[in-house]
C-alpha cells in the first residue's frame, strides 16, 4: 500500500510541476483562469497532505491494507 501511495504522490508532484511550468511559459489570459489554476494547485497540495497523513497512520498501524 505504501508503494502505491508513493506512486500517487509522485504522479501528483509531476502534475504540479507541469502545471507550474505551463503557467510560467504560457501565462494566463485573465484573473479567472489564474484563480482556477491556483485552486487546482491548492487541491493538489491538499491531496499530498492527505496522502502523507495516511502514510504516517499506516506506519503506525492505524490504517489497514484494505
Amino acid at each position: 500500500m505504501e508503494k502505491l501511495l508513493q506512486a500517487i504522490k509522485n504522479n501528483i508532484k509531476s502534475h504540479k510541476q507541469e502545471l507550474g511550468n505551463n503557467l510560467l511559459n504560457k501565462g494566463v489570459e485573465d484573473i479567472s483562469e489564474f484563480k482556477r489554476i491556483y485552486g487546482y494547485n491548492q487541491g493538489l497540495n491538499k491531496a499530498l497532505e492527505i496522502i502523507n497523513d495516511l502514510v504516517v497512520k499506516y506506519r503506525k498501524g492505524e490504517v489497514d491494507d484494505e
